[in-house]
């Protein structure tokens, strides 16, 4: 019995909400103040119809009249508005994104009054926001600039954008819904990484003796300046030119010369094989953060998942990595895609595959199991610093 009256109770809620929905989407929905007046309106007409006393029709026809009136200029207030939305700049996990639209009051006599603009975005990027106009004055233009601060990586696009309004009186409520399309990328946060030895030895064909010889070449070009260009995101301070960055007004960055050019080697997310949600994300910071110091390094570097296939140039490789998403539903041509034949980094869960990949190439791995063969491999501990971790660990 008590489920059964749950269970009345449950669709008696939903039947009250999708009336009122309804309602404020395709006429207007009464507030409270409104039902007031509503019934007090009803109360007189009953009245004097008992009564036959004309003040009470009188004053029975002047609420009814009102109640009219302001319910169409609640609906009617909804009209001529035209919204705008500016492009959504990419920013990177932990820094501010700036999401900007226009509401413009298309009417050349009506001011619009008293408006309240929401915003249905995705919970990443602070979920459902609102934002309330006092006035607009036809043909005038008032613009809309809320900041978030970017917690997750990824794409998110959405359209979905309502104005609601209670004016002139506040007896009805009324809104309008605008589809307005918005997408915002979230790349993953770039760790400045000024060394890493997992991509230095990456490719040394573990031959100690021309790694060693390698390594001893690069020293004795540290500090060759090769040309100057532009400083980027994680370069070094030490690298910085400061005299010609003071005559130009901008930092640049020398570009020292290496051995590294030429070398190919390519970042892998094992996208295949389950993630959890938290380990997933440090593997797409991984990656990112490595495919940046390895450009810097002179790295012929690429990247490569299952879903994005081969990728390469900063800007299409975190668009790339934006766009993962952890165990992806993969068609057969996915599943069956390989990486390119070089050094490849494997970052993975699991070190099953580590055995099948090029020669010279290293796992990286978030997992704690233990292992099941002597493949070459970094452990990545995700309670511990991650960039500490970058730079410091090296293969047993």
């Amino acid at each position: 019995m008590f489920q059964f009256l749950r269970a009345i109770v449950h669709f008696l809620r939903r039947l009250y909400r999708s009336v009122n929905h309804r309602l404020e989407t395709h006429w207007v929905r009464p507030s409270y103040s409104g039902w007031v007046v509503l019934v007090i309106s009803i109360a007189y007409f009953g009245a004097a119809t008992n009564t036959m006393v004309g003040w009470l029709y009188a004053i029975s026809g002047l609420t009814f009249a009102l109640l009219g009136l302001t319910g169409w200029q609640s609906r009617r207030m909804l009209r001529d508005l035209e919204i705008t939305r500016s492009p959504i700049a990419p920013v990177s996990v932990g820094e501010t994104i700036e999401i900007s639209l226009r509401v413009r009051n298309t009417h050349h006599k009506q001011h619009k009054a008293l408006l309240q603009i929401v915003d249905e975005r995705d919970p990443a990027l602070g979920g459902r926001d609102f934002h309330a106009i006092d006035t607009l004055n036809p043909g005038e233009d008032h613009p809309w600039i809320d900041r978030q601060l970017a917690q997750r990586r990824g794409i998110y696009v959405w359209d979905r954008l309502w104005i609601r309004t209670g004016a002139p009186l506040g007896l009805f409520w009324a809104r309008s819904l605008h589809h307005v399309p918005a997408k915002a990328v979230v790349y993953p946060q770039v760790l400045p990484l000024s060394h890493c030895p997992i991509i230095d030895r990456l490719g040394d064909e573990r031959n100690p003796v021309t790694a060693s010889r390698d390594r001893q070449s690069i020293d004795a070009q540290d500090g060759v300046t090769r040309t100057l260009r532009g400083y980027r995101t994680g370069d070094p301070m030490r690298l910085i030119h400061w005299k010609s960055s003071a005559r130009l007004g901008e930092l640049r960055v020398r570009e020292l010369e290496t051995q590294n050019s030429g070398r190919k080697v390519t970042i892998v997310i094992d996208d295949r094989a389950p993630w959890q949600p938290d380990p997933f994300e440090q593997a797409a910071c991984s990656a990112a953060s490595i495919y940046f110091y390895a450009s810097r390094t002179q790295l012929e570097v690429s990247f490569w998942s299952a879903q994005t296939g081969l990728v390469h140039g900063h800007r299409i490789v975190l668009e790339a990595l934006a766009a993962l998403t952890c165990n992806p539903t993969l068609d057969a041509r996915q599943r069956d895609a390989t990486p390119p034949d070089v050094p490849l980094l494997w970052l993975s869960r699991h070190d099953a595959s580590l055995p099948g990949l090029p020669s010279g190439s290293v796992g990286l791995l978030w997992s704690d199991a233990p292992a099941t063969n002597t493949a070459p491999r970094v452990t990545i501990d995700p309670d511990r610093d991650l960039r500490l971790q970058l730079q410091t660990a090296r293969e047993p």
